[in-house]
């Protein structure tokens, strides 16, 4: 029995790397990375990230103001800035996994992308294949 890495998306066929020792796993997600990276164009424009820009009311604010239009739209501007934030700081994380997985880090490339597994086009699975002999 081997272990095998398996990219796929439903605009090409699968992409099949063997990973049964921890050189050929390392090897692999190094490969499949590039393989997004240089071939599909997956990864964001990191260079263009920025912070959300923050709500122009604090909380303290926005609890003295009379219940309505505007006290719901300022807490609602609060709602999208921690959503905001939340995604801000993903990316952060991801830019670093990506500028140390350009430098060669297999490890980082596996993280990067364990990060985006679930993204459209992203997908990929670890599965285990008998092998003819057994």
């Amino acid at each position: 029995m081997y272990r095998v890495l398996i990219y796929e998306n439903r605009k090409i066929n699968p992409l099949i790397w063997n990973i049964s020792s921890p050189e050929l796993e390392r090897g692999a997600f190094l490969d499949l990375f590039n393989y997004l990276d240089k071939n599909l164009g997956f990864y964001p424009d990191f260079e263009s990230l920025q912070e959300p820009p923050k709500p122009s009311l604090t909380l303290e604010q926005i609890s003295k103001l009379p219940e309505g239009r505007t006290k719901k739209e300022a807490f609602k501007e609060h709602e999208e800035y921690k959503s905001g934030l939340t995604e801000f700081r993903e990316l952060q994380l991801q830019k670093k996994l990506y500028e140390q997985s350009k430098k060669g880090d297999a490890n980082a490339a596996k993280k990067l992308l364990d990060h985006r597994k679930n993204y459209e086009y992203e997908n990929w699975t670890i599965n285990d294949v008998l092998s003819k002999e057994a």
